[in-house]
C-alpha cells in the first residue's frame, strides 16, 4: 500500500501535475474504499452457514458480496468521473 502510494506521488510529480491539497487526501479516501469493501465481505461470510468447510463459506461470502462491491465501485468511479470536470481553488 505505502509503495502504490509512493509511485502515484511520484508518477504525478513525474508528469509534472500541480500539487494541491487534494492530493493530501487522496491516500485517505481510497484507503476508506477499500475498508468499505472488507466490511461488505466480513459481513457476507458472518451470515454463511459455519457448519460448512472454510472454502464454501468464503466463496459463498464472495458471491454474495462481489454484486455490492460491484455497484459500489461503479458508483464511485461515477462519482470520481464527475468531480474531474469540477473546479478546484
Amino acid at each position: 500500500i505505502v509503495a502504490a502510494g509512493v509511485a502515484g506521488y511520484g508518477l504525478s510529480m513525474w508528469l509534472q501535475f500541480e500539487y494541491t491539497p487534494v492530493h493530501s487526501v487522496l491516500p485517505f479516501v481510497i484507503i476508506g474504499i477499500g475498508v468499505d469493501d472488507s466490511f461488505v465481505i466480513m459481513n457476507a461470510l458472518d451470515r454463511t452457514d459455519p457448519t460448512k468447510p472454510v472454502r464454501e463459506r468464503i466463496a459463498s461470502a464472495l458471491s454474495h458480496a462481489g454484486v455490492s462491491i460491484m455497484v459500489t465501485s461503479l458508483t464511485d468511479f461515477v462519482a470520481f468521473a464527475i468531480s474531474v470536470s469540477s473546479a478546484l481553488p
